[in-house]
């Protein structure tokens, strides 16, 4: 080998070095540019995901989309509570503090039986308590019903104690007594009003009063039939039309 071309070997070997190091230099920038960049916008014709966080400038989550391993427990005041809403996948919202204020979630399979066991869950909470209004579609063991629930319900952080106190209380009449009085804060959630499909298949509206007693019901039967029913504290009919008449003798 020549000396002209080990000198024309070794200037291609510099000239290779240098393009390699620019090559991976423009790489490296390229990465600490994508990674300094806070806003971006890209566009995907379609994605396969199991959850998707959205959130505000400031971290706090607003919405989150989630399948039924990785829905998240509810958030309430800042702290995460155990849910009894079970395994499902769904839509949670989020409020400016980053408290869940409400959310969709739905399932549905046959059971062993073969009947459905399905439901779709749309509701709204109040501020810094449980849900207030909800819709909803519920099967179950043959059992089924639609319809649009509002609700009465406390402050957490009024009835929240009271209810620890409670349990921790030992039987007798202090524990009776904290029952009572975490009723009184709002503990329990009271349904006020229902409008929707009844499980006996009659379209009903029903009007309740603080203790969730039904104090108006009116309903259409399946075959037609209208009625307006007035309930005492005990559920028993003080009034209803139309009257039924009397039959003749």
């Amino acid at each position: 080998m020549n000396d002209d071309l080990i000198k024309q070997l070794q200037r291609q070997n510099r000239l290779l070095k240098r393009a390699l190091a620019v090559g991976c230099l423009a790489v490296v920038a390229l990465f600490l540019t994508a990674a300094m960049e806070k806003e971006g916008r890209a566009r995907f014709t379609e994605i396969d995901v199991e959850r998707i966080n959205v959130v505000e400038a400031n971290g706090k989550p607003a919405v989150v989309i989630a399948n039924s391993s990785r829905l998240p427990d509810p958030v309430l005041n800042g702290k995460t509570v155990k849910s009894s809403r079970g395994e499902m996948p769904g839509l949670i919202f989020f409020n400016t503090v980053g408290d869940e204020c409400g959310g969709l979630i739905f399932k549905g399979k046959p059971n062993q039986q073969g009947r459905a066991d399905a439901g779709m869950h749309f509701s709204m909470d109040r501020f810094g308590g449980d849900q207030q209004l909800a819709i909803g579609h519920y099967e179950a063991e043959g059992f089924m019903q639609t319809g649009l629930r509002i609700f009465d319900r406390g402050l957490a952080k009024d009835y929240e104690p009271l209810y620890e106190a409670y349990k921790n209380a030992p039987e007798g009449p202090e524990k009776a007594a904290l029952r009572e009085k975490w009723k009184e804060a709002g503990g329990r959630q009271i349904q006020r009003l229902f409008v929707g499909r009844t499980g006996g298949s009659d379209s009903a509206v029903i009007l309740a009063d603080k203790e969730g007693r039904p104090r108006i019901m009116i309903t259409v039967t399946p075959a037609g039939e209208p009625k307006l029913d007035f309930l005492d504290e005990k559920g028993q009919v003080i009034q209803s039309l139309p009257n039924t008449p009397k039959k003749r003798k």
